[in-house]
């Protein structure tokens, strides 16, 4: 078990195309009035030229505060070792909106899911120049590509799956996945998974389902019962699928139950394997898997790593909490180094903490407010 050390090297430099501004926090009266104004407020603050162009990093998507509007997008360059925070209002001389949730990258474009804005910001991948915006969603997660005119979108609340042209960066359709008649805010969807011809999506908020989609029909044809609040999934090199339950909290309607992680056979739809924590208090996290994809990382309060053929827990954690908040994972697709978020009291900058694939700290991240999703270019 290894624990985060305050020796760990910080990193924190700064591309010398960066105004210093973008260094800093922006001040909430900026803030404020950008999340009033939805998702875009142009001539707002100074510009720097950005190129990406040969680089390979990760972009760190930064939540920030609910209302604030204070979320940004940071960028570590893996061979140069840098960190440029707020690339995305450097590049275009605005704030993101509020509440950055996840980013995916597609054919040279860069697709930032904006929560609480409602909306996806369209960028190129190289030069972070927005490009256009993706509107009319209601409380977008995470982006599917499917076809070069078709990707999926999931939703915290509208009971739907948004069906987006990326080519023309608009919406054409939504597959249903709940009614109002549905208890609580049953079904949300979270993230999105393809295996062979069917897509899973896991049902979170106060339910306890993952959902199957038929890719041609988009249609949802079948939903497995896993624990209670599934919060992430991730797939294996067998093609099954892994999903990590929350259990939910003390005072929820639903009720609450340990954390549990499980695996389904995505051919059959069963679930073959599940495995709970301990304690209901035990506070699950996101998983993930290593370039081969037969090795599991997941959090529960600590950073665990399991074989995909364990059938039970480890004994210990590859690196333990202390008084850490962890918040994200990710995997370096090439490398296997792992990049571990840490939200702190979530109100200050957060930090990510590089690991290699054992755990062993390599070196701290100073980043934005909340760090919550990791996109590799």
């Amino acid at each position: 078990m290894t624990t985060i050390s305050t020796k760990i090297k910080i990193e924190r430099k700064a591309s010398k195309s960066i105004s210093p501004l973008a260094r800093f926090t922006l001040p909430l009266l900026l803030a404020i009035i950008v999340s009033l104004s939805g998702c875009m407020k142009e001539g707002t603050l100074p510009i720097s030229e950005i190129d990406l162009y040969g680089s390979r990093g990760v972009f760190i998507v930064n939540e920030g505060n609910y209302l604030y509007g204070n979320s940004s997008l940071s960028y570590y360059d893996i061979d140069s070792k840098q960190v440029i925070n707020n690339i995305y209002t450097t590049a275009n001389g605005i704030p993101l909106g509020d509440v950055a949730f996840t980013m995916t990258l597609n054919k040279g474009k860069g697709y930032i899911v904006m929560n609480n804005s409602s909306c996806i910001h369209v960028v190129d991948a190289n030069s972070l120049l927005h490009i256009g915006t993706i509107k009319n969603l209601t409380s977008p997660r995470h982006v599917l590509f499917l076809e070069d005119e078709l990707a999926l979108v999931s939703d915290l609340y509208a009971r739907a799956i948004t069906l987006v042209n990326p080519e023309t960066m608009r919406t054409t359709g939504t597959i249903e996945t709940g009614t109002k008649s549905l208890p609580f805010y049953q079904h949300p969807t979270e993230y999105l998974i393809k295996v062979r011809n069917e897509i899973f999506a896991n049902a979170w908020s106060y339910d306890n389902k993952i959902l199957v989609i038929d890719s041609q029909s988009l249609l949802v044809t079948d939903s497995i019962e896993v624990g209670l609040q599934p919060l992430a999934m991730v797939k294996d090199k067998n093609d099954n699928i892994w999903v990590i339950n929350d259990g939910g909290y003390g005072s929820s309607a639903i009720g609450n139950e340990p954390p549990s992680i499980m695996q389904i056979n995505s051919e059959t739809h069963s679930v073959t394997l599940r495995i709970n924590f301990e304690h209901t208090t035990d506070r699950a996290g996101q998983i993930a898997t290593n370039p081969a994809a037969d090795t599991l990382y997941f959090i529960c309060n600590h950073l665990y790593a399991m074989h995909i053929n364990d059938t039970q827990l480890p004994d210990e954690p590859i690196l333990a909490r202390n008084n850490n908040t962890f918040r994200a994972l990710g995997v370096d697709p090439k490398t296997g180094e792992i990049y571990l978020s840490d939200a702190g009291d979530y109100m200050s900058e957060g930090k990510v903490y590089r690991l290699k694939p054992n755990g062993t700290p390599i070196d701290t991240l100073d980043v934005g407010i909340i760090p919550g999703n990791f996109c590799f270019n």
